[in-house]
């Protein structure tokens, strides 16, 4: 990321900067390098009845698209920001105006390479929805006569994206090295991450792929779909499906029964796609979800999809059952195993916060706390320990939240639990089965078997060769040059060191006497042996110093 450069910015700064003091950050602008000529003659808003999370909820929707767009996709790490404000920042929604058909034809037209007349029979230039990135349209086919969504990218949007990407880069590193208290959140790796997703959503052929996978995976096509993708028109800054008529759940009123129906059944999708085949909407909020007039689920805007292992889907169900227990040390156990990290961890600390969290929310049912609220807020506490976990954990505890939310619009009383209670008991199941036991131990010993067998043919292969004198063993020995030297000086050194202990003893004998001559009251020949013991002594400590300097 290039260094911030108030010059190439000179129009966007101070907007920035205006909007950031609006909304009660002065006092954190001050404590960075921000020049005082921006800073002049602004006025701080009395905004002391929000909290500081909804503070900057509401700075990036007025800072515009890109910030929205970077502070959803910092709603999916709730390892490393606080709970409160990763709630802030999935409420954020892009309410962007679009731009006019004249400044987006120009894409339209490169990505087709045709005019629209040679693609489509009618195309309504009114676009049906606006977002950060793109717009869509309505047209029809000229090839099929099929209705199809157009969704084409903004005009000169990587421009902006590039100069406010600059921006906010220069104020993560400002915050990361002057603010302490900010220091644990690691801003520009968040940035960073940040950057290198929104570069992905732009790139409308990942959209594609994903919802493509999905389709392949997805068993319940008759009653869950994601819209048929048309690859010939498909391009980086182009993208084409099917036409899906329907309505939000939140937009659509439906007797009881119905909505209860559809609300299971978009919570049983999920967890299909979660624990059933690891691929899954990241982002099933009621924006991206359409029901239509035959009461089908139609997930749109597959820009943001996650996976997981098998391996990640037991530990998920692990997980799941611990909190549902509220045992907090198996709780840790599972995160550990979770962790792609070794770090220690203080796990009195952690058991702490995990048994105050578990208290905290007792009831997960349909009047209670959010399981996914629960996932986010357990996410956070292994991050701010140490304890890294990947993030499309992050991702589904996210997805989890959004189908909770979209459910209760419209179903009050939906139970996520249980819904997931079956597909967890399930994965559980095939978990422990034979034959998953059999592919996790009997195969892998199968294996080593068959490696076992081989070795006495190996073996003789190689006597084979040693037999026709065809095969050659070298042995070259490397630090053995002064072996012997090495060898004569430790057994000088042992027998100087026999002749001392015997000195000493035979001295100390002697002493005993009181035989003549006598020094100092003490028979001189035991005092004369431990000045040449004592001699001796010295001559195998020098030398041996002298050897290893």
């Amino acid at each position: 990321m290039k260094p911030f450069n108030y010059l190439s910015n000179a129009v966007r700064a101070p907007e920035i900067v205006a909007i950031l003091v609006r909304w009660g950050f002065e006092d954190l602008l001050l404590q960075l390098d921000t020049p005082q000529f921006l800073l002049r003659n602004l006025v701080r808003a009395k905004v002391t009845h929000l909290t500081a999370y909804e503070r900057v909820r509401n700075a990036c929707e007025e800072l515009g698209p890109i910030f929205v767009k970077f502070g959803q996709i910092l709603s999916t790490r709730p390892d490393k920001l606080p709970e409160p404000l990763v709630m802030e920042l999935k409420k954020l929604r892009s309410k962007v105006e679009p731009q006019s058909f004249e400044r987006i034809k120009p894409v339209l037209l490169k990505e087709l390479e045709c005019e629209v007349e040679e693609a489509f029979a009618e195309f309504d230039p009114v676009p049906v929805a606006a977002g950060s990135l793109g717009q869509v349209y309505r047209a029809k086919l000229i090839s099929t006569g099929e209705w199809v969504a157009v969704k084409v990218q903004r005009a000169d949007i990587q421009k902006t994206i590039s100069a406010d990407l600059e921006i906010i880069g220069w104020f993560a590193r400002q915050l990361h090295a002057r603010v302490e208290e900010l220091r644990p959140y690691n801003l520009p790796m968040l940035v960073r991450e940040a950057e290198h997703r929104l570069q992905e959503e732009l790139n409308f052929r990942n959209e594609a792929d994903n919802a493509e996978i999905f389709r392949a995976l997805n068993t319940e096509q008759e009653r869950v779909f994601a819209p048929k993708v048309y690859g010939a028109l498909t391009t980086r800054r182009l993208l084409v499906t099917e036409w899906v008529p329907g309505h939000a759940p939140d937009e659509i009123s439906l007797p009881q029964e119905a909505a209860s129906e559809l609300a299971r059944l978009g919570g049983q999708s999920v967890f299909h796609q979660i624990v059933g085949t690891g691929f899954f909407h990241s982002d099933p909020h009621s924006g991206n979800m359409l029901i239509t007039a035959d009461k089908r689920i139609c997930f749109l805007d597959w820009g943001q999809a996650g996976q997981i292992t098998l391996e990640m889907r037991y530990h998920l169900a692990d997980l799941f059952a611990a909190i549902t227990d509220r045992n907090a040390e198996k709780v840790i156990r599972v995160a550990e195993r979770m962790a792609v990290n070794n770090r220690r961890i203080d796990r009195r600390r952690v058991e702490k916060e995990v048994t105050l969290l578990l208290n905290k929310h007792r009831d997960f049912g349909p009047s209670g706390t959010k399981m996914g609220t629960v996932g986010l807020e357990m996410l956070y506490i292994f991050g701010i320990n140490g304890i890294e976990v990947s993030a499309d954990y992050a991702l589904l505890s996210k997805a989890i939240l959004c189908v909770e939310e979209t459910a209760r619009t419209l179903d009050p009383h939906f139970d996520i639990q249980s819904v997931a209670r079956p597909y967890l008991e399930k994965l559980n199941k095939e978990r422990w089965s034979a034959g998953s036991i059999a592919r996790q131990t009997v195969y892998p010993m199968l294996s080593m078997l068959r490696r076992m067998q081989q070795i006495p043919e190996n073996m003789q292969r190689i006597l084979q060769r040693i037999e026709e004198e065809d095969i050659q063993i070298n042995f070259h020995h490397t630090g053995t040059e002064n072996l012997e030297s090495t060898f004569n000086a430790s057994m000088n050194r042992l027998t100087v060191g026999i002749i001392i202990g015997s000195l000493l003893i035979g001295s100390s004998l002697i002493i005993t006497t009181g035989v003549t001559p006598l020094l100092w009251g003490f028979p001189a020949i035991g005092i004369l042996g431990f000045l040449v013991s004592g001699l001796l002594g010295l001559y195998i400590v020098v030398s041996t110093l002298r050897k290893h300097r």
